[in-house]
């Protein structure tokens, strides 16, 4: 390919598709349009989705240990319900509030995708309590079968909670909350499905509303619906699910038939009855705080919906910029509505290869119609160019600006995808997934933006030519005045001066670029707001709880029937007593310090008998109260887990722990008795993941940069071209992470497109630009102060209001409820703006030193004039 249009291959490409595309228009546009309905219908059917194991850098050693022993001690992808006391309301010791709890309980124990052999609350047969009586001991369930809420049973479970040593874990330090812990498991364990996870989030939803909601709404049948009879109660609803869009609304069920089969079905709202009623479970004395990953997804989910609205208003920004630009509502609807399809096109591919939206991923249609509005821009503005300069008629018009810009319009695309395409080499599945989407977007603007936009616009019928010219004209005339200083940026020592100020900044926001944390930064969950109810929920629960959602699982790989060998357990004891010296990590459980609790109390809890026994028999009656069950060790004791559970998962809190783990082991290696390896629980996910990004960021940078810099010499073939339009892309990168480390922004999974996408929009900015001021200078023979204020005429003002109307939509994303979308809506701003910048100002600065005009030769010379 080659950025002139008069170069051999774009001769060669232009001869061979403008036919297709301009002689046969109307066939054109009928497959055009019947590949819109095909990809429209498919996108109407994309849903929202995600996954916890897409989540994970499977290659990592990490995830392969966790993967390894995931169905003995779980896989990190743990949900916490707390129901606790209102302010003022007393502790958990009373009939009403331990009602609630086993609702809660209940509730939790039948939700579909949660692991039933790992859930524990004071109402589970797994939390049990052990004391030294005398002639021997005597144990049992926290809260025994039977239990009636009478004063003398109440008192009972109050001892067994503090026999039982689960004050900070499942019942609050202050004993005013009590925690319902339990594991998902990614696939259905009864249906074989994907577990939708934002169903799972609405149903944990709805069992704090089933507790903290005065009201219930009964659904019915209203007509018998094979197998099930007019009258069956389809669902019970704790929100009036009645509204102004009701009649379209679906409700989905789980309802068991008359042959005693489970079944999913989904019923019209309209076809069901709704029967408001008292709710018996609502209890006004407590508050129910829920948290882990699948409730993430579903509040993301929930305020994607709100991101709808944005993406509309974007859209009429967009359309209300390029109006004023064009002098025309109708002629800007057109590069608009060329974008819309695209995004449409992306979202129907999307589907059609088999994949879901992940709501971490609701940006990428942001960012692909950022980028076919801005190849949008240039084509019609060239358009406008011949139409108004040229007084060329539509089609001409359009023919014109088709030969001229196709080829730099589809090496900036092909740039583009390349870009995205290296982000495959991180292997976290929905950071690929991420990548896919946007290629498969960029495919999409090739057609929309390349074909159709110039076929539409040979349509175009201007219905009074000379007022449309003149406007052209008068907007040109007002803006000349400033490419004309503009082009002053040519003048060698104005040049330098830019060149030595572009050095320092870049030099400056490297070292600022040197903190950016690889991470989150935020002891919640940063995609969501702080006042969110999922961050607030998570914040009480750390401050009550000695244990949180963040819990690192490291594991004790050893012989058979090491739990009753004194040197191993002993080994594991000190290390968690490590552990708990490390600045992050709140507590530690493993079996060796629980051996600690029961052996003491064999003693007649003597705080002096808080130590492993030493013989094999005390270590065996003190190690037989625990089952596999408890997730303390596995079937012949060769593998016991310590877990971890750590203040938060910030960055710095992870790197603390994991390092002084290492150290650890350094001065305590591993061996044949004991290996201790990492890691388990999400905080080992985010370790890895953290670990990846880490390890692969240079990778990535390096092969984005590689591609784009072939790109842009096979284009341009030459290293002018790569200096003029590598290094102001260079530049903005290192700008966006200077801004990011600002902004306390992290690079994780959600933010590290980021920078492909930096590289994306500057990309196609400095290919139009230097392919125009390059065919001014060499081929039309211009000085290049002359060739670059031409440029900035027939290119620039498109640079510059395609920065400005980007700009203009993404910021309105500071009003939004997700957390993310707001550091996004900032960061790009300023991303927009900053390539626009770079590729105005650095581009000709480094053309005064590099570009020069071939010697015209006298057959040109005679010809040209």
């Amino acid at each position: 390919m080659h950025g002139d249009s008069r170069g051999w291959f774009a001769t060669l490409f232009v001869r061979i598709t403008e036919p297709l595309i301009f002689s046969k228009r109307p066939i054109t546009l009928v497959v055009i349009g019947l590949m819109t309905v095909l990809f429209g219908y498919q996108a109407s059917q994309l849903k929202l989705d995600s996954g916890f194991e897409k989540q994970l850098p499977k290659n990592h050693e990490y995830i392969k240990i966790l993967k390894k022993y995931q169905s003995q001690f779980g896989g990190g992808n743990t949900m916490l319900v707390a129901v606790s006391q209102k302010t003022g309301k007393g502790d958990i010791y009373n009939g009403a509030f331990l009602a609630s709890l086993k609702t809660a309980t209940d509730a939790v124990f039948f939700l579909p995708g949660v692991d039933r052999t790992r859930i524990s609350s004071l109402f589970t047969p797994n939390v049990r309590y052990i004391e030294s009586v005398e002639g021997g001991f005597r144990g049992g369930n926290v809260i025994p079968s039977g239990f009636k809420p009478t004063p003398e049973a109440l008192a009972q479970v109050h001892q067994n909670v503090v026999k039982a040593k689960i004050i900070g874990r499942l019942v609050s330090n202050d004993q005013t909350s009590a925690m319902i812990t339990s594991e998902l498991v990614d696939q259905n364990p009864r249906t074989h499905k994907q577990l939708d996870y934002i169903k799972t989030s609405h149903l944990f939803e709805k069992i704090r509303q089933r507790l903290t909601t005065p009201d219930m709404y009964t659904l019915k049948l209203k007509r018998e619906d094979a197998p099930f009879p007019a009258g069956t109660v389809v669902t019970t609803e704790y929100r009036d699910p009645r509204g102004l869009l009701s009649y379209f609304k679906t409700i989905d069920a789980t309802l068991v038939t008359p042959k005693g089969e489970t079944v999913e079905r989904s019923f019209e709202l309209r076809d069901l009855s709704v029967e408001k009623k008292k709710n018996p479970d609502y209890n006004p004395d407590i508050d129910v705080e829920i948290i882990g990953f699948a409730k993430v997804i579903g509040d993301v989910a929930d305020a994607s919906i709100e991101v709808v609205s944005f993406f509309a208003l974007t859209v009429f920004l967009v359309w209300m910029v390029l109006a004023y630009y064009m002098g025309s509502f109708r002629v800007s609807l057109y590069p608009l509505s060329c974008g819309l399809l695209a995004v449409v096109w992306e979202l129907g591919i999307l589907h059609l290869a088999g994949y879901a939206l992940d709501p971490f991923a609701i940006l990428v249609p942001f960012l692909v119609l950022a980028i076919s509005v801005s190849h949008g821009i240039q084509i019609t503005s060239f358009w406008l160019l011949e139409v108004s300069d040229r007084g060329l008629d539509s089609l001409a018009a359009s023919r014109a600006t088709y030969r001229r810009l196709v080829i730099p319009g589809i090496t900036a695309l092909i740039t583009n995808i390349i870009g995205f395409g290296t982000i495959l080499l991180i292997p976290i599945g929905i950071v690929r997934e991420m990548a896919i989407n946007a290629m498969f977007g960029l495919i999409a603007v090739i057609v929309c933006k390349k074909v159709l936009l110039p076929c539409l616009l040979s349509y175009v019928k201007v219905r009074d030519p000379h007022a449309f010219r003149a406007y052209q004209q008068r907007r040109d005339e007002r803006l000349q005045p400033i490419w004309n200083r503009m082009a002053g940026l040519t003048n060698r020592p104005v040049a330098f001066v830019v060149l030595l100020l572009a050095g320092v900044t870049w030099f400056g926001a490297h070292l600022v670029a040197r903190d950016l944390q690889i991470g989150e930064l935020h002891a919640g969950v940063p995609a969501l707001k702080p006042t969110s109810t999922y961050n607030l929920d998570s914040e009480k629960i750390a401050n009550n709880y000695s244990i949180g959602v963040d819990v690192l699982q490291i594991y004790g790989e050893t012989k058979k029937n090491a739990c009753i060998d004194y040197d191993i357990m002993h080994r594991i004891s000190r290390f968690n007593w490590y552990l708990e010296n490390v600045p992050g990590v709140v507590s530690t459980t493993s079996m060796a310090t629980l051996d600690k609790v029961v052996w003491a109390q064999y003693n007649e809890s003597n705080p002096r008998w808080m130590e492993l026994p030493r013989s094999q028999d005390g270590l065996i009656l003190s190690g037989q109260q625990f089952t596999t069950s408890t997730g303390l060790l596995n079937d012949d004791c060769s593998v016991m887990p310590t877990y971890v559970f750590t203040s938060d998962h910030r960055a710095t809190t992870i790197d603390t722990i994991i390092s002084a783990i290492k150290d650890y082991k350094k001065t305590s290696p591993d061996d044949a008795s004991l290996t201790l390896a990492l890691a388990g629980g999400n905080v080992g996910v985010m370790a890895a993941t953290n670990d990846v990004i880490k390890d692969t960021e240079y990778t990535v940078l390096f092969w984005l940069y590689a591609a784009i810099a072939l790109c842009v010499v096979v284009s341009f073939r030459g290293i002018v071209g790569l200096i003029c339009i590598l290094v102001p892309l260079a530049a903005v990168s290192v700008y966006t992470y200077a801004i990011m480390v600002f902004l306390g922004i992290g690079e994780t999974v959600a933010t590290l497109p980021v920078a492909a996408f930096a590289a994306g929009i500057g990309v196609d900015y400095g290919i139009y630009i230097f392919s125009v001021l390059e065919e001014n200078v060499k081929v039309k023979r211009m000085p290049l102060r002359e060739a670059y204020a031409d440029t900035l005429h027939q290119t620039g003002k498109a640079v510059v209001v395609t920065a400005l109307a980007l700009s203009a939509s993404v910021a309105t994303w500071v009003l939004s409820g997700l957390q993310f979308q707001v550091d996004m809506g900032i960061l790009l701003t300023i991303m927009f703006a900053a390539n626009a910048v770079a590729a105005l100002v650095m581009l000709p600065a480094f053309s005064a030193f590099l570009m020069k005009a071939k010697t015209m030769t006298l057959t040109e010379g005679a010809t040209a004039q």
